[in-house]
């Protein structure tokens, strides 16, 4: 049987859970007890301002014993901190690219953070967080030139076989997921409906996603959107892949 490999993408709001508490080591310890082979983290940031001695990166690095690479999109707290995207997982990796999204001018600056993950069998992480519905005026388009940006980065860079992890702020139906489907294999497809965040206007939606490249690669083995909310406004979400 060929080894498996564990993804993993999760939306951490800056350690601070729905109990409005940060705790950088309650959510590394949520990441250890799923245990992926890789996760690929949103919202990752170093002194916050509500937690300002705090290095997430440097902490769950020391207290995990992974390693986490860390992409910054912005510099926040007046440039005292930053704010951006990690990658964790027990196998070696390199960073291989940051490379920013389409976004209006004014509007918050987006990336996505490829890594390469040197386990069994290689692959590449790409991690990302778009945009959010309503952010500004046809966002629904910068979604989708997004994922179209990144396809075109993995397919001609052949960053490939990829797992794309992320909060795409977007959910079944919308141009940006349609896409995604055309091009990738989409793990949320064996359980669609059960929503992974609540956005805009209270409501529950989809929004989390793992997806592999290229089509057809991998099997998938098992797919789970993780209950808690405690942590992070987002609930994990880990997907079990069997190459073909």
């Amino acid at each position: 049987m060929s080894p498996r490999i564990k993804v993993m993408t999760y939306n951490i709001h800056f350690t601070i859970g729905s109990d409005d508490r940060p705790d950088w080591k309650r959510t590394a310890d949520l990441i250890r007890a799923e245990n992926p082979d890789v996760a690929g983290l949103e919202e990752v940031t170093i002194r916050h301002h509500r937690s300002p001695e705090v290095d997430t990166v440097k902490e769950f690095r020391n207290y995990l014993h992974w390693n986490v690479l860390f992409g910054k999109a912005i510099d926040i707290c007046d440039g005292k901190g930053e704010y951006g995207l990690a990658v964790a997982s027990k196998h070696p990796m390199k960073e291989v690219a940051k490379i920013y999204l389409p976004t209006p001018d004014g509007i918050e600056e987006r990336i996505f953070f490829v890594v390469k993950v040197s386990a069994p069998i290689p692959f590449y992480c790409i991690v990302t967080h778009f945009s959010w519905t309503g952010e500004y005026e046809n966002d629904d388009r910068g979604r989708l030139d997004s994922i179209r940006l990144i396809t075109e980065n993995v397919r001609n860079n052949r960053w490939f076989p990829a797992f794309l992890t992320g909060d795409l702020n977007t959910f079944t139906g919308t141009p940006a997921l349609r896409f995604l489907h055309d091009e990738w294999d989409v793990a949320n497809d064996a359980e669609p409906d059960t929503p992974t965040a609540v956005i805009s206007g209270n409501r529950p939606k989809q929004i989390d996603f793992i997806a592999s490249y290229p089509k057809n690669a991998f099997a998938l083995r098992k797919f789970t959107i993780h209950p808690d909310r405690l942590v992070s406004d987002h609930n994990p979400v880990t997907a079990v892949f069997e190459p073909k």
